[in-house]
């Protein structure tokens, strides 16, 4: 960047305080604003499993008594004050008229609309890109996942004094008290503060969709393609390199046949307060157990707390490193070796090769094979071309391991989409035995109709047949026989009216009927496809049950490989990425070049 101009980020103005009070051992204690936020946080968390967590509620009181100025410990506070005005708040949301919440919603979207005009936006080198995100985080109580040792802790919210912003030196200062305002043209942070809770700088970006952005996700996704051509090249360095006399080498090998063979991160990526999560680097000889025959068991939590347990088959010579690392271990069995160091040795087989671009590498693989092994076809509905979609994303998941916990609302949610499919299959079911019905009543009316007619026919016939009997006898006779001629006329007419009748009669009843048939075809066809695409998602939740497809999508899945198959197949890749992918991901249809305008 040559020039960044911006209006700098918007700052959560300070909590103002309500004059509450709470009761610590049955002493009424007022609270000042700061105490009172806090107050309020943990009103609004009672009732759930958080506060029912041990070292959640004591590392929020420990916080909690260094803001009233004495200890506390859970169960000395009473916050019934506090949790009342939380009620009476919730309740009055609850009761207002549909005509003020409306009214209250759009005073939100024209705020949220005025601070996006004002902060989401900056201008690199003149051209106008999307901020990701403008604001920064209120204070709130730490959440954390999985068992984040930190989770409780109190998290105060940077003041504008602790914001340094990123911009060229020819741009307008936005007003406010900041920390610094420096130039790092080579740095795509638009602003920058240290964690008050971690220590750990936090940043606002551009937004994923930005130029800048695009050309990283284009850049990582082309690096892992040149790793697929040269997997081959990159795995015998790394087999080489597992008997090399060097310690530091031999670990570094080590680490990289894991990353390669496991599919997992590096691992010395995490802050040292976090989760005791690992990687591949970070792994302790309490991590692996050696089975014989060749096999190996690891068993961690990896990123997010998610278990890892691999039972896998692995040469002799690294089974062999295992083995001596873990034995001469004094605390990681690859003490020395970091993420630099896996980077430096990958970059002499293949240059810019890292350790995270071997997790893209085999997710994209996984779902380009699933793709091409699926047997879809161009008329296939949409519904059955989606699933096939989400399984290969399914399969991405699965290769990196994108565990979740399974949400509480999961069997509920199943089992009402199988209520759903159940009353559907009945709708059918019925909806079809009425057409069947109707087409059965209908051809009963019509063979009733049919006889009279052909009744009719025949008496006619007869009757006409009478007349000619008369007409031969009075002609021998030597009577006057006009009057029946004029008859037999007239009745050879009627025979000819009703024959018409009779033939139009059947075409119409088989127009009828073939229209009814097409109805049921119908009618069958679209409950066929509701059914099987209710069945389809009903089959996609159940198999992505443990998984979250989002962080493969988003991050490991080269979009160009959806974007070609759908082209292959007629499916829209738009139709499974949401909006917010679909901007990140607009380069893939031009041709892997971001566009011009930002």
């Amino acid at each position: 960047m040559k020039q960044l101009h911006h209006n700098g980020v918007l700052v959560p103005p300070r909590y103002e305080g309500k004059g509450l009070t709470i009761k610590v051992r049955a002493k009424r204690i007022k609270l000042t604003p700061e105490q009172e936020e806090m107050a309020l946080a943990w009103a609004k968390k009672m009732g759930t499993p958080y506060v029912e967590d041990p070292v959640f509620a004591k590392n929020f009181h420990r916080d909690f008594s260094k803001k009233l100025g004495i200890n506390v410990k859970p169960g000395d506070v009473d916050y019934s004050e506090v949790l009342s005005f939380v009620e009476k708040e919730r309740d009055w949301k609850a009761n207002l008229s549909k005509e003020t919440k409306r009214q209250l919603a759009a005073q939100r979207k024209a705020q949220r609309e005025a601070n996006k005009e004002r902060y989401g936006y900056a201008w690199v080198d003149g051209v106008q890109m999307d901020v990701a995100n403008y604001a920064v985080e209120p204070s709130s109580i730490f959440m954390g996942r999985g068992k984040h040792p930190l989770r409780g802790r109190w998290k105060e919210g940077p003041r504008e004094e602790d914001i340094e912003l990123n911009l060229s030196p020819d741009a307008p200062s936005p007003p406010d008290n900041w920390k610094a305002i420096v130039w790092q043209p080579d740095a795509m942070w638009i602003a920058r503060w240290q964690d008050k809770l971690t220590g750990k700088t936090k940043y606002v970006w551009f937004s994923d969709s930005s130029i800048l952005k695009q050309r990283k996700d284009i850049e990582k996704f082309d690096m892992a393609r040149e790793l697929r051509r040269d997997l081959i090249r990159v795995q015998r360095h790394i087999l080489k390199n597992l008997d090399a006399d060097d310690l530091r080498r031999r670990k570094t090998a080590t680490v990289c046949f894991l990353i390669d063979k496991l599919k997992i991160r590096v691992g010395d990526e995490k802050d040292p307060d976090e989760a005791d999560t690992v990687g591949a680097s970070t792994l302790r000889p309490e991590h692996i157990r050696f089975n014989g025959e060749g096999t190996v068991t690891f068993n961690f939590l990896g990123k997010d707390s998610v278990p890892h347990v691999f039972r896998v088959e692995l040469p002799d010579n690294v089974i062999r490193n295992l083995t001596e690392f873990a034995t001469n271990a004094r605390s990681t069995l690859f003490d020395g070796v970091g993420s630099k160091h896996v980077s430096e040795f990958l970059d002499e087989v293949m240059t810019g090769l890292s350790a995270k671009v071997f997790r893209t590498c085999y997710a994209s693989e996984a779902v380009e094979t699933k793709l091409k092994k699926a047997p879809v076809k161009l008329e296939d509905p949409e519904y059955v071309k989606k699933y096939i979609v989400t399984i290969a994303n399914l399969e991405a998941a699965r290769v990196c391991n994108h565990r979740r916990t399974i949400p509480k609302t999961w069997k509920s949610s199943l089992e009402k989409k199988k209520d759903r499919l159940k009353a559907l299959k009945d709708r059918a079911k019925e909806a079809q035995l009425k057409l069947r019905q109707k087409a059965k009543e209908r051809e009963e009316r019509y063979k009733e109709r049919l006889r009279k007619q052909e009744e009719r026919l025949k008496a006619t016939k007869e009757k006409l047949e009478a007349y000619r009997r008369q007409l031969v006898d009075g002609k021998q006779q030597g009577k006057s026989v006009r009057a029946l001629e004029r008859r037999i006329s007239l009745q050879r007419e009627a025979v000819a009216r009703q024959k018409q009748r009779l033939k139009e009669m059947k075409t119409k009843h088989a127009e009828r009927m073939e229209k009814l048939g097409q109805r049921l075809e119908s009618r069958r066809q679209r409950d066929k496809a509701a059914i099987d695409k209710l069945k389809l998602r009903i089959e996609t939740r159940k198999e992505t049950r443990d998984y979250n497809l989002t962080t493969s999508l988003k991050s490991y899945i080269d979009p160009r490989i959806y974007y070609e198959w759908g082209k292959h197949v007629d499916y829209d890749w738009k139709r499974y990425y949401p909006k917010t992918l679909q901007r990140k991901f607009s380069w893939v249809e031009t041709d892997g070049a971001p566009p011009e305008n930002g």
